[in-house]
């Protein structure tokens, strides 16, 4: 079994022996079809969503929570006293 490693010295063997560079070569890996981008778009657009909401949730929530103790704190209703 190859690992990352192995296939980095056999490019540089490669290299070293004068073969073609690796840019001229046809590029690896996965491609995505338009539908498998389409779906990947979709997707990181509902993630984005989610998080969105979260946040304004967890917000709304600090902000009532907080609302609350500053209007029944007991210093609310008394009056003001004036130094003279």
């Amino acid at each position: 079994m190859m690992t990352g490693y192995d296939t980095m010295e056999e490019e540089l063997r490669k290299h070293e022996a004068g073969e073609p560079e690796l840019a001229a070569q046809e590029p690896r890996g996965i491609r995505l079809t338009e539908e498998q981008l389409r779906a990947r778009r979709a997707r990181s657009i509902a993630i984005a969503l989610a998080l969105g909401a979260f946040v304004v949730v967890i917000f709304a929530v600090t902000i009532v929570r907080l609302g609350s103790n500053v209007l029944s704190g007991p210093d609310y209703m008394r009056p003001v006293q004036t130094t003279r």
